[in-house]
C-alpha cells in the first residue's frame, strides 16, 4: 500500500468534494485520510467509509478507492 494516495472525499452536509490522502487504511474496517492538515477516521458501513468531525459528515465510497487497495489482502 502505498500511503499519501489521493482521494475524493465528499460532505455530505454540503455535498462539496475535497481531495484527501491515504494515511492508512483496513479493508471492510477503517480509512485514515488526511484533509488540508486535519485527520478525519472513517468506519466501514456497507460499502461507503463514514467518519465525521466538527459535527460535519464526511464519505468515500469503496469504489473511489484506488484500484491497488481495492484489492487488497492480508
Amino acid at each position: 500500500m502505498n500511503n499519501l494516495d489521493e482521494i475524493t472525499v465528499t460532505c455530505t452536509d454540503n455535498g462539496k468534494s475535497v481531495i484527501g490522502y491515504i494515511l492508512d487504511f483496513r479493508p471492510k474496517g477503517h480509512l485514515e485520510v488526511s484533509l488540508n492538515t486535519v485527520k478525519i477516521n472513517l468506519q466501514y458501513r456497507n460499502g461507503v467509509y463514514v467518519g465525521s468531525m466538527s459535527g460535519m459528515e464526511f464519505t468515500v465510497e469503496e469504489a473511489d478507492l484506488p484500484k491497488e487497495h481495492q484489492d487488497y489482502q492480508r
